[in-house]
C-alpha cells in the first residue's frame, strides 16, 4: 500500500485494510492520514511513503517529524495503544480510543489549570506520560467528589498558645471529634485546626483572633494558603489531618466514627502553585498514595479551590 505526500498531506487510496482498522479520514475518494498514523504504518512495514518519485524511509520520516514539539510522545502513545489492539484516532493534541488520552513527555511541566480545562472540555481522561526510555505510564485524571459526612461540633473548649501550636486539657476534642493528637493527658492542636475552631466559636484562647493569625503567619510562610484549603475541605464535611508523613499537605477522611478504630484516610491532598508540577513529582506522589491505599489529589486556586485526582491505571 502506497501513501503519497501531496501538498504536505499524506494521501492514499481507500484501502480496505486501513478502513477496517480505522486509519485516516475521508477526503473525496481518498484517505488522508495523520502523521502519527503514517509513522506507525511505516514502522510496521504496512505502507510505503512516496514524495514524488522518492521513497521515504521510516528513519527519514521520524527524523523530520521528531523536530516538531510533542510529536514523539504523541507517536509513542499512539503506537502503544495500537499495539494493544485499540483503534486509536489522533485528534489535535490528544488521542481517542477506548478513552481520551493526552500524551506528554516526562520532561514537560504540567499545569493543573491546563489539565482542569481539558477535563472541563472532555471529561475524565488518561494522561499518558512518556519517559526517557519511551516507556509509558498512564494516569486517570478526574474530579473527585470531596464530600464527607462530618457533622457540626457541639463543643466549647479553652486552650493556650505554646510555641507553634495550641494545647488544651479537653481530651474529648480528640477522642470524639479527632482534632489534634492526645499527648500525656493533653491534646496538642495544630495552628490550622486552632484557627478553624476559633473562627467557629469552639476554641477560646489567651490571644485575640488577629494576634493568633499574626503568630500563625510568622510560624508558617504559606499558612493562609494552607488554611484556605483546610477550611474548604472542612466545609465539605471532611476530616482533615496533616499529611506530612506521606509527603502531602493533608490526609483526608470522609468520616470518623471512632478514633480508637480509625479507617484509612481516603485522600492525600497536595497544594500546587501556578508554577506547575514536574511529572516525576506526580509519579512519586501517586505511587506513594497507592502504596498506602489512598488516592492522590492535587489542588490549585482558580477563583475557588479546584481538586484533581490522578490515579495510575492499566489500559
Amino acid at each position: 500500500m502506497e501513501v503519497n505526500i501531496i501538498d504536505g498531506n499524506f494521501i492514499c487510496d481507500r484501502y480496505r485494510k486501513l478502513l477496517r482498522r480505522n486509519f485516516g479520514k475521508d477526503v473525496g475518494d481518498k484517505l488522508e492520514l495523520h502523521p502519527v498514523e503514517v509513522g506507525y504504518l511505516l514502522l510496521k512495514g504496512i505502507v510505503t511513503l512516496k514524495d514524488g518519485d522518492k521513497t521515504i524511509s521510516f528513519a527519514e520520516f521520524i527524523e523530520k517529524f521528531s523536530e516538531k514539539e510533542g510529536f514523539l510522545p504523541y507517536f509513542f502513545v499512539y503506537c502503544d495503544l495500537r499495539d494493544r489492539g485499540r483503534k486509536a484516532a489522533p485528534v489535535e493534541n490528544y488521542i481517542v480510543a477506548n478513552n481520551i488520552y493526552l500524551p506528554v513527555s516526562e520532561r514537560k511541566k504540567v499545569f493543573l489549570k491546563d489539565l482542569n480545562e481539558f477535563f472541563d472540555e472532555h471529561g475524565a481522561f488518561i494522561l499518558a506520560v512518556v519517559d526517557e526510555e519511551s516507556e509509558i505510564t498512564y494516569y486517570r485524571v478526574y474530579k473527585p467528589k470531596m464530600a464527607g459526612k462530618t457533622k457540626g461540633i457541639d463543643k466549647k473548649i479553652e486552650g493556650y498558645f505554646a510555641g507553634d501550636r495550641v494545647l488544651t486539657d479537653d481530651l474529648e476534642i480528640f477522642s470524639r471529634f479527632f482534632f489534634g493528637s492526645e499527648k500525656d493527658g493533653m491534646v496538642a492542636l495544630s495552628i490550622l485546626e486552632s484557627l478553624y475552631m476559633i473562627e467557629e466559636g469552639i476554641l477560646t484562647l489567651n490571644l485575640s483572633l488577629n494576634e493568633f493569625r499574626a503568630k500563625a503567619e510568622a510560624i508558617e510562610s504559606n499558612f493562609l494558603e494552607r488554611y484556605e484549603v483546610y477550611r474548604d475541605l472542612r466545609e465539605k464535611g471532611l476530616v482533615v489531618k496533616t499529611g506530612f508523613k506521606f509527603g502531602a499537605d493533608f490526609r483526608v477522611y470522609e468520616e470518623i466514627e471512632d478514633v480508637s478504630q480509625l479507617p484509612h484516610s481516603k485522600y492525600l491532598v497536595s497544594i500546587v502553585s501556578n508554577d506547575g508540577l514536574n511529572l516525576q513529582d506526580i509519579s512519586r506522589a501517586v505511587r506513594l498514595a497507592h502504596s498506602v491505599r489512598k488516592k492522590m489529589v492535587f489542588t490549585f486556586k482558580d477563583g475557588g479551590w479546584t481538586y484533581l485526582c490522578l490515579e495510575r491505571v492499566k489500559v
